[in-house]
Formats: structure tokens, C-alpha cells, sequence
């Protein structure tokens, strides 16, 4: 696959997607003074190339009662990449990576249930070359990846696309399931919308069998509740951001909620977790490069008081993230959805 090669047009429909993926491309030309059809030939030409995807992320409640489980696992025996390409089959896995340390593997995994989380670990032991699994639950999850911004627009620009959104923080993540359950027209626009979250309501209701007004207000309320949140998925590498990294952070006690919330703030952060381990705090992120991420470490968590010890490791690979398969030579790949409770 030929990489494409992006302009600064380019990156700034990036950006806008990132805050609005949803938005129609009168509204995103609006906001960035360019012509509609122009930014529908730019996407249209940027999704071709599988370098980028607006898919939905479900709300945790909609395909599990539990928490993510984040876990290292140690190798014997076999190249970190040959184990890694074993994980694959592996059910309920939401992320791989290969990194540097003590763990060569990462991995996350998001099952419906505590049993089948439970099973789904049991299984990673089986896997030839995996030596030790070292799985941290998470306890809370205050910040998702969908809230990542690469930082290609103007601050009033992006706040005219947060006003389009009536986007708001994203809080802390609960796997609580709606109040009551869904009808069956709601189940089927949730599944469509987490498969392709720029489709349109009309063409929503052809693919469901619903009247237009019906899969219209079907489809309201389905974001409205956010049930389904639309999310651009990118190749970051392409865009520039070569050093996706991890950290784990020991914290004093009492401080884990302030060092959380002031991690979060940072504009390098995809995740924080609070997680069941001494070093307490986790947290992914994505930077240019090393020498960023040696900046990010020495300036940025220095200034956050409570925090006693940084383990810092690489993302060397990256073959998963929210569950879209994804590489540097055919792009975004296969999207392993998680199914609906």
C-alpha cells in the first residue's frame, strides 16, 4: 500500500474529526473556512488508503458488566512478535502491543463477564511461549482514547467544533447497562453505528429495514444516550506520532484521584486507569517521538505532586488498538467489535 501523503488540509480534517466525527462536511467547512466537497474527497481518499476509520465505541454497559483487565505478559522460548501473533485468536482481546521492559507483551482484555474474563487469562497461559501473566484490573478508568486530540487546529476552531458536538468530558468509565433494555430497532442501530458511525439515518434505516423518520429518531436517541459514541481510529504513525508509550505510576496514598485527573489534562494522554498493583496508576499515551517522550517524563509528570515512581515503556508494536487491527503496511484492518450483552 502506497503511505498518502497528507497536507496540512489534510491534518486539520484529521483534527476535526477527531473532535466531530459525526459532523456533516458543511458544518466541519464551516468551521474551517473550506469547501464541503473538497473535505469529502479528502476523507474519501483517506479512508481508501485504510489510513483512517470513524467506527463507534459502545458504552461499557452495552457489552460488559466488568471493568478491563491490563495485562503483561513475560516470554520464554520465542520471539516477542511470534507470541504476539498467537494472542491474536485469543477472545475479548481489545489491544496488543510489543514493548519494551521486563513484560515484552501487552494486553488488554474487556470481557462481558468476570467469568469470562477469568477465561479469557486462563487461556493466555496456553499459549506456546508465554512464560508469566501479570493481569491488573482496573478499578477505575477516568480517560479513553476517543478523547485523544493530535492538535492540528486553531483553539478557536476546535471550539467550534466541540460547540457543534455539545461534546463534554468524558468522565469516569462505568460499565453500568441501560435503565431498561433496549428495543430491538435500538440493538440494531447500536450494531450499525459501532461499524460505521459517519453513516447516514437514512441509510441506517435501509440497513435495519426502518421507515426514515423512525431510524432517525432511533438514531438520536442512540447518541443522545450515548450508548454509541463515534470515534475517528487512525494509523498515528502517518500523522507523526511514532512513540506510543505506557506508564505505571506509584502514588502516595490519598493522591491517586488528583494524579489522575492532572494526567488526564495532558494532551499526550489516551488513557488513565487506576489499577489493582503498587504502581497504581497506568496510563497510555502518544508522542512524536523519544525525545518528546523524555520531555514528557522530566517536565510534564514532574510538576504532578503525589507521584513517587515512573516506569516508563515503549509501544515498539502495535498490531491492536480498540479492537481495529492495524499496521504501518496495509493500515486499519479487521475491526473486532465486542458483541452486544
Amino acid at each position: 500500500m502506497t503511505r498518502p501523503l497528507l497536507d496540512e488540509l489534510d491534518r486539520r480534517l484529521i483534527g476535526a474529526l477527531h473532535l466531530a466525527p459525526r459532523a456533516t462536511w458543511d458544518d466541519i467547512g464551516g468551521i474551517l473556512s473550506a469547501d464541503a466537497s473538497t473535505l469529502k474527497r479528502r476523507y474519501d481518499r483517506l479512508h481508501e488508503a485504510r489510513m483512517i476509520r470513524v467506527i463507534g465505541q459502545a458504552d461499557w454497559g452495552m457489552h460488559t458488566t466488568v471493568m478491563p483487565v491490563h495485562v503483561f505478559l513475560d516470554i520464554t522460548g520465542e520471539t516477542p512478535l511470534a507470541v504476539l501473533d498467537r494472542l491474536r485468536d485469543l477472545p475479548h482481546l481489545q489491544l496488543l502491543a510489543q514493548i519494551s521492559g521486563d513484560y515484552p507483551l501487552y494486553a488488554v482484555v474487556h470481557a462481558p463477564s468476570e467469568a469470562a474474563t477469568s477465561e479469557a487469562i486462563d487461556r493466555m497461559f496456553s499459549v506456546p511461549g508465554v512464560r508469566r501473566v501479570n493481569a491488573l484490573p482496573a478499578l477505575s478508568t477516568l480517560r479513553r482514547g476517543i478523547t485523544w486530540d493530535p492538535q492540528f487546529l486553531t483553539d478557536s476552531e476546535r471550539a467550534g467544533l466541540l460547540e457543534l458536538t455539545g461534546a463534554r468530558p468524558e468522565g469516569t468509565a462505568t460499565a453500568t447497562p441501560p435503565a431498561k433494555p433496549l428495543s430491538e430497532a435500538e440493538r440494531t442501530v447500536v450494531a450499525l453505528l459501532i461499524q460505521d458511525s459517519r453513516a447516514s439515518a437514512a441509510g441506517i434505516g435501509r440497513a435495519a429495514g426502518l421507515a426514515t423518520s423512525t431510524a432517525h429518531r432511533v438514531v438520536r436517541r442512540v447518541l443522545d444516550e450515548g450508548w454509541v459514541k463515534p470515534r475517528l481510529e487512525i494509523v498515528s504513525e502517518w500523522l507523526g506520532f511514532q512513540t506510543p508509550f505506557i506508564l505505571r505510576l506509584r502514588v502516595a496514598p490519598g493522591e491517586t484521584p488528583d494524579v489522575m485527573r492532572r494526567i488526564d489534562r495532558l494532551p499526550q494522554t489516551r488513557l488513565v486507569a487506576h489499577v489493582a498493583s503498587d504502581m497504581s496508576v497506568l496510563a497510555t499515551g502518544l508522542v512524536a517521538d523519544r525525545s518528546a517522550l523524555a520531555l514528557f517524563v522530566d517536565r510534564e509528570l514532574a510538576r504532578i505532586p503525589g507521584i513517587l515512581a515512573v516506569s516508563v515503556d515503549v509501544m515498539l508494536a502495535e498490531p491492536r488498538r480498540y479492537w481495529l487491527d492495524r499496521d504501518l503496511t496495509s493500515g486499519l484492518g479487521e475491526f473486532h467489535a465486542p458483541p452486544l450483552l
